[in-house]
């Protein structure tokens, strides 16, 4: 069924981002890693014969992938292509809860990963996968949990 905020089935952008990363992946064995809630990454495993990984679990806020694993798979070869939130934009404003952000360690959990990849990855400028520029500002939560302000990011060891 896929995304239900999409219809199902990848969009024409995603698929070129994943057709872009399966390109530039050399040969990694993880061709995408979606760090972004469940309902975000459903399109890219289930669309797509490559191997696309959630990460975070279903609200996004799980521990798993860890940062050591993911410094591991970067300096391994093994990943080399993150679909993020640009600039932390999937980390809910602090203390709203459920429905209106994340709040305490969720939250967190999120920020750290993106700030992880904003450390170690650089973005993909949109065009050379003949994607939609990014928005100048990050959009606000919950927009951010469902695709909105999505970068895709190339990750160097």
């Amino acid at each position: 069924m896929g995304n239900p905020f999409s219809g199902g089935g990848l969009t024409d952008e995603q698929r070129r981002i994943v057709d872009y990363a399966k390109r530039h992946s050399d040969g990694a064995a993880i061709t995408l890693a979606v760090n972004s809630p469940a309902m975000m990454s459903a399109n890219y495993i289930i669309g797509t014969d490559e191997t696309v990984i959630g990460m975070g679990g279903f609200m996004g806020t799980d521990p798993s992938p860890s940062l050591d694993q993911l410094t591991g798979w970067v300096a391994d070869g093994r990943l080399k292509f993150v679909l993020s939130s640009a600039s932390g934009a999937s980390a809910a404003p602090p203390g709203r809860g459920f429905g209106g952000g994340m709040s305490g360690d969720m939250g967190a959990l999120m920020g750290q990963r993106q700030q992880w990849v904003e450390q170690h990855c650089t973005p993909v400028d949109p065009a050379a996968y003949g994607g939609s520029p990014r928005p100048a500002t990050p959009l606000p939560f919950p927009l951010s949990m469902v695709g909105g302000g999505q970068t895709l990011y190339q990750c160097h060891a």
